[in-house]
């Protein structure tokens, strides 16, 4: 439940009360969190710096998301679970809107009983307290490691009482979005106050937080002139957040440009997590809406800005300078766009390995015809090109899948070189730069190039047209060595789309498998729920095979809380799969304890909405993928049989 979770604690001994109650408090975490990672840190010396404890206790943590806790207190870890789920959607999350300070006499009783929740005490021996104010976010907060890191942690300028919280809350509310509140209490163990003296050093560091708060750059600049342990040692990194850790044998960053659907950029973040799990990535937001990107979870180009279609080539040169800003670790850059995914593991090896003889590598790389539309732009603002690079011949490449690697970037990033770079992409009127402007300029460089080594790579990472739901069935077959594929359609009921998402179900659904859902069963191995659905009734559902059960659950989003409607079927076994189909009716398909795939349905336009089923639908020993229904009513299910995907059609 809290496997991925680091508890981070800055403390202070007095020898006395408040490390009577600090060793109850520790004794609590072990008691209601004890898969949680509990780290400390300890304030040395009569100075106090809750900054360098908290940097301190980060640097000892193991887990990619932080609970960073006040030494003295205690609260329900439920709201650490709805936190954790807050976090799908949010930077960071404030998971109390109260607090009540246990009384001296109360306090004493419970330092003599178990450390356990609920509390040995009750709300009358409390006080509400009446100093919290808007943005509030000290004593708790849940936060992810990757936005942490991106702030450099807390600032250990701060010295003695007060400012640090606000400080770090600015940072990360403008680099990495802000905080969301949810609904909880926080209780206050006594302990004798400590007089401390405000440093007037900590109010003026703090007015200039405030001051860039909501400027990227500015924020950065406050964070960059600090010399303290963290932000050396962590060098602003902006890693994301994973679970494997970074390859030893090579670092990849992908830098992703997007310009609008959250949702759809959701599920390109989550596609690359689920396939490349050891590389990071970075976005840049050149759309209309300046919010795109905000609690994803993924670092955001502060010079995003909205770009026109075919003069995005900028995006690159500012995405690469804000990173050697940030020191990023990587070894290899690729640029992927919005509308492409994976549908397999295998990339970051395939790269690793192809990228050991160049500099940089693209699909389709050539000296390119003579009628091709992008090398006529080009010859538009030729004086201009011909400033830069060779262009007798000039080499041509498709854009998405670009691979640079590090040295390569900080040769176009020399400082006698950059700006007139930027000056050329921002001045040009030839459109689509992308697909000639790397490539050449890797070559008058003196660096080495290369295309993408197989021919199928052309067929798979291509402009025009969207990939289909054969294709991805096709390559998924017998082309064994393709991993990304674009273009996908940008329609999130495009069914080359769902194919790929279905097939990272496994991946999609860790999320709906924890203690906070009614369906959680200790043993995993004893349920699986399928991938949910928006329905026409407005609601977030999903089936959930528990034994041999299938049950369906509903979410009401007014009240944050799921429900189970009905267990409509027995004797399965696997991953349900299912649809709402174009007439509004569920249907479900599953894995026959029996043998074979069963079908069950539910008539949402009759009184009760009954299930009915199953129905035999195939007498085989394969594994449902996906459900779905074409416009014309063709009802489409497509299996897994050993390591190949086959169709069943209905009408």
């Amino acid at each position: 439940m809290f496997e991925n979770v680091s508890i981070i604690i800055p403390f202070q001994t007095d020898n006395g009360p408040r490390e009577a109650a600090f060793k109850w408090i520790k004794q609590y975490y072990a008691s209601v969190m004890p898969d949680a990672e509990l780290c400390l840190g300890l304030y040395n010396g009569s100075e106090i710096n809750k900054s360098k404890a908290v940097n301190q206790a980060a640097k000892r943590a193991t887990r990619d998301i932080f609970v960073i806790a006040d030494a003295d207190i205690v609260y329900d870890p439920k709201i650490i679970l709805d936190a954790i789920e807050l976090l799908e959607e949010a930077a960071w999350v404030v998971p109390f809107t109260e607090i009540y300070d246990i009384s001296y006499k109360a306090t004493k009783y419970l330092l003599r009983k178990q450390s356990k929740w609920p509390l040995s005490v009750g709300i009358d021996d409390c006080v509400k307290v009446n100093w919290i104010y808007e943005g509030f976010a000290g004593k708790l907060n849940v936060i992810p490691r990757a936005n942490f890191e991106a702030v450099g942690g807390f600032d250990e300028r701060f010295i003695g009482w007060g400012g640090e919280d606000d400080a770090f809350s600015h940072a990360v509310n403008t680099l990495c979005g802000k905080f969301v509140n949810c609904e909880g209490k926080l209780f206050h163990l006594w302990h004798p106050p400590a007089y401390t003296d405000t440093n007037k050093n900590n109010q003026k560091l703090l007015n200039r937080y405030i001051s860039a708060s909501g400027n990227k750059y500015e924020t950065l600049k406050i964070i960059k002139e600090r010399e303290d342990a963290f932000v050396k040692n962590q060098s602003l990194q902006l890693k994301q957040s994973n679970k494997a850790p970074i390859s030893s044998k090579g670092k990849i960053c992908f830098m992703i440009l997007v310009h609008e659907q959250r949702e759809l950029v959701k599920e390109l973040i989550d596609n690359v997590r689920n396939y490349c799990p050891n590389s990071s990535m970075v976005l840049y937001n050149g759309g209309d809406d300046p919010t795109l990107c905000d609690n994803l979870g993924v670092p955001v180009c502060p010079s995003s800005r909205k770009l026109e279609r075919g003069f995005t080539t900028i995006y690159f040169l500012e995405t690469m300078e804000w990173l050697q800003e940030m020191e990023m670790d990587y070894e290899y850059l690729i640029n992927i766009d919005s509308d492409a995914l994976f549908i397999r593991k295998g990339y970051e090896d395939f790269i690793e390995e192809q990228m050991r003889d160049t500099d940089y590598m693209a699909v389709k790389l050539r000296i390119p015809e003579e009628d091709w539309y992008i090398g006529n732009e080009l010859k538009k603002d030729l004086n201009r090109w011909e400033n830069l690079f060779n262009v007798n011949p000039f080499y041509g490449i498709f854009n998405v899948g670009q691979v640079f690697n590090k040295s390569l970037v900080k040769a176009l990033l020399h400082p006698e070189r950059k700006d007139k770079l930027k000056r050329a992409l921002l001045k040009t009127i030839s459109f689509g730069t992308d697909e000639i402007f790397f490539v050449n300029m890797a070559k008058e460089l003196g660096f080495r190039i290369k295309k993408y080594p197989l021919n199928t790579d052309e067929m798979v990472i291509r402009y025009r047209p969207y990939l289909t739901l054969d294709e991805i069935v096709y390559c998924f077959n017998d082309i064994h060595d393709s991993w990304l594929f674009h273009p996908i359609n940008r329609d999130k009921n495009d069914l080359a789309r769902k194919l790929i998402k279905h097939l990272g179900t496994e991946y999609y659904t860790r999320r709906y498998r924890s203690e906070r859902y009614p369906w959680y069963e200790n043993n995993q191995e004893s349920y699986m729920p399928s991938l949910p659905i928006t329905s026409r009734f407005g609601n977030e559902e999903l089936i959930v095979r528990s034994g041999n059960f299938l049950s369906h659950y509903w979410h009401d989003s007014r009240k944050r809380k799921w429900y189970k409607s009905e267990t409509f079927a027995k004797g399965v076994t696997g991953t349900p799969v299912w649809n709402e189909t174009n007439s509004g009716k569920f249907k479900v398909v599953s894995k026959l304890a029996s043998g074979g795939i069963g079908l069950w349905w539910r008539e949402n336009n009759q009184k009760g909405y009954p299930w009915f089923g199953p129905s035999l639908i195939i007498n085989q020993d394969v594994e449902p993928i996906m459900l779905t229904q074409l416009e014309d009513g063709t009802t489409i299910l497509i299996c897994k049989y050993g390591d190949r995907l086959g169709y069943w059609t209905s009408e």
